[in-house]
């Protein structure tokens, strides 16, 4: 059941890492055959790019996570026998959860700065800044959900 959870919560980031990088990517193409063709570019595309290229950072992470290939800090590791390593996997994703879900409350705060004191004419840009809390409360959940399911 969490696998399955897990398998289709993969697909639907796995989505929107693929649409925003596709967008990105025609986004930024139409940016430069503006600018070479008619010496015209649309600074808005710039502001969206940025932003995509965040999305894509954050799912890719969060991708990353789910299938336990994220960045590891593991010097202690080959020093340890395996069922020590086994028994700290669940406490040190825990920790990762905790750390994680720390820094989405936090983001939390930072968006609802942002939507509180934006100029107006940069309003059109905050739903972008979700994908701060949002990336950070997937990758703790995913840390969650590697507790409960053996990896090999």
């Amino acid at each position: 059941m969490i696998e399955k959870f897990e398998h289709g919560l993969v697909k639907v980031e796995s989505l929107i890492a693929a649409f925003s990088l596709f967008l990105l990517l025609a986004l930024s193409l139409l940016q430069i055959l503006t600018r070479n063709l008619f010496d015209f570019g649309f600074p808005e595309i710039e502001i969206i790019n940025r932003n995509l290229l965040v999305i894509c950072g954050a799912m890719g992470a969060v991708i990353a996570t789910s299938k336990s290939r994220h960045i590891k800090i593991d010097a202690l590791i080959p020093l340890m026998n395996k069922r020590v390593v086994s028994s700290l996997r669940c406490p040190v994703s825990l920790f990762a959860m905790a750390v994680c879900w720390m820094m989405s409350y936090h983001a939390i705060i930072f968006v609802l700065d942002e939507w509180q004191y934006i100029p107006a004419n940069e309003r059109w840009t905050l739903p972008f800044t979700l994908i701060y809390p949002a990336g950070f409360g997937l990758l703790g959940l995913h840390f969650l959900l590697s507790c409960f399911h053996r990896r090999g």
